[in-house]
């Protein structure tokens, strides 16, 4: 785990609007961008962070400002064991009792973006990652 921690946290050192510096990061090729109302989105199959394998990457960034931008991808299974504190100013929010399918996730501010790791329903598995750039 601390390696895909440190790899997470190089990675929200990137401006998103840099596509061939964050494809590096990723080890993928994130697509062509395409529109979709005001945002402009690109999509990788797979790629790594850490030892981990990242699978469905999508890159959603405002048209008018690149930097205004937010990276999603899942943990190809079997995910990873998160069962504590990455980084020192993170935040567990439960399920939310009354949103049905809702998960579990950490969440905290590393170099300046939202990162917001998701857990399987066992609350222990990382399934899924969102990083916000403002």
């Amino acid at each position: 785990m601390e390696r895909f921690k440190n790899d997470i946290e190089r990675l929200t050192t990137v401006r998103f609007s840099d596509v061939d510096a964050l494809s590096e990061r990723l080890r993928t090729r994130l697509g062509e961008p395409t529109r979709q109302g005001l945002r402009n989105e690109r999509t990788g199959e797979r790629g790594m962070l850490g030892h981990l394998e990242v699978r469905n990457i999508t890159l959603r960034s405002d048209a008018d400002n690149p930097a205004l931008a937010r990276l999603t991808f899942d943990v190809a299974p079997p995910g990873a064991a998160l069962e504590e504190i990455i980084w020192e100013d993170s935040t567990i929010d439960p399920p939310h009792p009354d949103a049905p399918g809702s998960r579990a996730y950490w969440s905290a501010q590393v170099n300046g973006a939202k990162v917001v790791l998701e857990l399987a329903p066992d609350q222990k598995t990382l399934t899924h990652v969102l990083i916000s750039q403002r």
